[in-house]
């Protein structure tokens, strides 16, 4: 059985609960406006003692990532991340929006969550169980949603109900009123019981505008086909890559199919943080931390050992892997928001690799399942070091140079 440990931090009442497989063996509730309240550690802590249990046990955590009061959702967050490290055990994000469908218990449903001002964040899901997440001013985002619901009484969660009402009601809809104001950790439990969720990662980020879920651009394309099992088309910081989902591996297959070359090499990862190898079962030596300190997030490649007790399945069986930290906040964001991906450069089998989205198309034989155009990239490739040997030893001097490697790991002989 998998125990899991539940933190729900989004509103004033905060929640705790430990799951054993999907049974719920204890659980606590805490308003952090009371005087007695501490911190969502205490509550945590109270609630795996009154299962019997100690942190050495968890096998994983899940927490609200918001939106929300922010500083409430980044206390959950610190916390999880905290354990999550120290444990090297995954995190399953479940955003605020979800968790009050859930509890709203039908559709449609839109549940709206305030932002600051006279914005909201905003999910609406259709009687086909679609989701559409919205980011604005209220009167802009609830129009908007409006004219997507068709038919159906409409259930209303969150934020802004009796005014969201009246909106729909302009526009010839009924609406429920849930009366709920704020998801609690009991749906958070729920869609952990149900497998609804995506992949756990390794480290939680708080659910702002800035995520790719609200961008509204290529990059919320790509999030949605990556976690489908797609394959996705994203400008790094040096050149474009191919990348997949590694808990999909159904679409590696097909990004090789893209590149028209046989299946033949493992492929190299690319992450937010170099704090999440560790979690991974990477193995992380004195010269590659100095190499990742002095480069990263930037163009270069480290090829770094595996310990197999601790990687995770899609690493299973492999020996060693190339890690990448990209330079490139939009694609940093999207690693924070799924997790570690596996990415190859984007170019047709014994081509060059092209600079622009154009190119790049008319030589893959298929089209990726998103594309985002982020411009003409350099073309120049990062530079891959080897720091699984004795030796560390240069595979492929690319954008930092061979005598920048050098000085920064201190052995010549590396050139």
């Amino acid at each position: 059985m998998t125990l899991t440990l539940a933190v729900e931090t989004s509103s004033r009442l905060y929640g705790a609960a430990l799951l054993d497989g999907g049974t719920v063996v204890a659980r606590a509730t805490a308003d952090r406006s009371d005087p007695g309240f501490v911190d969502v550690g205490v509550l945590a802590g109270q609630v795996i003692r009154d299962a019997g249990r100690s942190v050495t046990d968890l096998d994983r955590l899940a927490v609200d990532v918001g939106p929300g009061n922010l500083a409430s959702v980044r206390a959950g967050i610190a916390y999880v991340n905290a354990v999550a490290f120290a444990r090297e055990i995954p995190v399953v994000a479940v955003d605020s929006l979800a968790l009050l469908t859930t509890q709203a218990a039908r559709t449609p449903a839109l549940v709206l969550r305030p932002a600051g001002g006279t914005a909201v964040y905003a999910s609406l899901t259709d009687a086909d169980g679609q989701v559409t997440l919205r980011h604005g001013e209220f009167d802009v985002v609830v129009k908007d949603l409006a004219e997507r619901v068709g038919e159906g009484t409409v259930a209303l969660a969150g934020a802004r109900r009796a005014p969201a009402a009246a909106l729909l009601a302009e526009h010839g809809l009924a609406t429920h009123d849930t009366g709920l104001d704020a998801p609690d950790v009991d749906a958070l439990t729920e869609r952990l019981r149900a497998g609804d969720h995506d992949p756990p990662v390794v480290s939680a980020a708080p659910l702002t505008e800035a995520s790719v879920r609200f961008r509204g651009d290529g990059f919320t394309a790509a999030r949605e086909a990556l976690l489908d099992g797609g394959v996705a088309l994203l400008p790094t910081d040096t050149v474009y890559g191919l990348a997949v989902h590694p808990r999909r591996p159904e679409a590696i297959d097909r990004l090789f199919a893209l590149k028209d070359r046989p299946r033949t090499r493992e492929l190299p990862i690319m992450v937010a943080t170099p704090d999440e190898l560790p979690s991974l079962g990477v193995l992380v030596p004195e010269t590659a931390r100095r190499l990742l300190a002095a480069f990263s997030p930037g163009p270069i490649t480290v090829a770094l050992g595996i310990d197999a007790g601790k990687a995770p399945p899609w690493l299973a069986g492999r020996e060693e892997v190339g890690v990448r930290v990209p330079a490139d906040p939009d694609l940093r964001a999207l690693l924070s928001d799924v997790g570690a991906l596996l990415v190859t450069s984007a170019n047709a089998h014994g081509e060059p690799t092209r600079q622009a989205p154009g190119p790049i198309l008319d030589q893959l034989a298929g089209r990726p399942d998103a594309v985002v155009d982020g411009g003409v990239r350099s073309g120049e490739a990062s530079t891959v070091v080897n720091c699984h040997l004795d030796t560390p030893r240069i595979e492929r001097e690319g954008v930092v140079p061979a005598t920048e490697i050098a000085r920064v790991i201190g052995e010549e002989r590396s050139v």
